[in-house]
């Protein structure tokens, strides 16, 4: 089963930045720069041969890099059938819904939904959404009419009455629910190896999730218990539902800081200077160095296709987390605290 995806995927992470190429566009002093030294001296020279990087702001990089991505996910689901190539269509399901939050964002603001299809990352042979409906579509209730034949309308249909201030925030969780349902339900199918391995990696993701979204709940929203509860998500790893259930009902941010400093996960929690600030980016490095330990200790089964499109990823995330300092002038020594890869 792995072999061959194995050999061409090996052949694919030595196309990713090496140590060198991170330095080079931590160093650059423009935009332009990081895109041109990309465009000439990395594998990116195919995503941006036909852009001019004085004309390319960074949404519109971001969006080439994550169709990228998803046509490096088309060639990888090639390989695999039955329940396994079922897995990697659920993948795929991420950035449907990415796309899906567009234009719900974008119909709730009230504006032009023509617009968005420039920004769509993924409609290619194995989406579900037909975007020139959503496109044309008029109010939310058209945009949720339009995906009746989606996984997509028993999530959202509810919300068209909800109230406005919070119904985005409502179907946004609720996607994202979805899609670790639909995961965590096929993962069940694979092999006994492949399962155990999958149930760790998205189990402690799933813990990681569920503490940042009742730290924030707590501290930001102003969320009920019960609100917290209802959004969580399940099937975690180290948290057991009654534990997270437990940690929705501290009294406040504080509480759930004391809680879970020793805990497994007390590296989210152990500096409240910088919190809030690299919350996001604690989470995406644990997992990142958590692949690479898998990818050293484990042969030929589903983990190595699943950390190559984790690595493209988190590659993809420091990019634009790269460009972004450089926009604001920040220092090269600190750019290093916001990305994924340590460098």
């Amino acid at each position: 089963r792995y072999a061959a995806i194995n050999t061409k995927l090996r052949a694919l992470e030595g196309r990713l930045l090496s140590k060198e190429d991170y330095t080079n566009i931590i160093s650059a002093k423009t935009i332009n720069d990081v895109v041109d030294y990309l465009k000439n001296n990395t594998s990116y020279s195919l995503v941006l041969k036909d852009t001019n990087p004085k004309d390319l702001d960074i949404d519109k990089l971001e969006v080439l890099l994550k169709r990228h991505i998803v046509k490096q996910y088309e060639k990888i689901i090639h390989y695999f059938n039955n329940e396994y190539k079922k897995l990697f269509k659920i993948l795929f399901i991420r950035y449907e819904i990415e796309d899906l939050k567009l234009y719900l964002r974008a119909i709730t603001r009230q504006e032009n939904l023509g617009n968005i299809k420039d920004f769509v990352i993924y409609s290619g042979n194995y989406s579900t959404i037909d975007y020139e409906a959503l496109s044309n579509s008029k109010s939310l209730e058209e945009i949720i009419y339009n995906l009746k034949e989606t996984i997509y309308y028993n999530s959202l249909k509810s919300y068209v009455d909800e109230d406005s201030d919070r119904r985005m925030f409502y179907m946004e969780m609720s996607l994202d629910r979805l899609y670790f349902k639909l995961l965590s339900e096929q993962i069940e199918k694979l092999s006994r190896e492949d399962r155990d391995i999958l149930r760790e990696v998205l189990g402690k993701n799933v813990d990681l999730l569920n503490l940042q979204w009742i730290y924030r709940g707590l501290k930001f929203y102003g969320l009920s218990p019960e609100e917290l509860v209802n959004y969580t998500i399940h099937n975690g790893y180290y948290l057991s539902y009654r534990q997270i259930k437990e940690l929705c009902y501290t009294k406040d941010e504080e509480e759930l800081i004391e809680r879970m400093v020793d805990s497994k996960y007390g590296f989210l929690f152990d500096n409240k200077d910088t919190l809030e600030i690299f919350m996001e980016r604690r989470i995406e490095r644990y997992l990142y160095f958590l692949f690479l330990d898998y990818k050293k200790r484990e042969k030929m089964n589903i983990i190595e296709p699943v950390v190559f499109m984790h690595l493209m990823e988190y590659e993809m995330r420091d990019i634009i987390s790269i460009i972004e300092a450089v926009r604001y002038g920040i220092n090269k020594k600190d750019v290093k605290k916001f990305l994924v890869r340590r460098i």
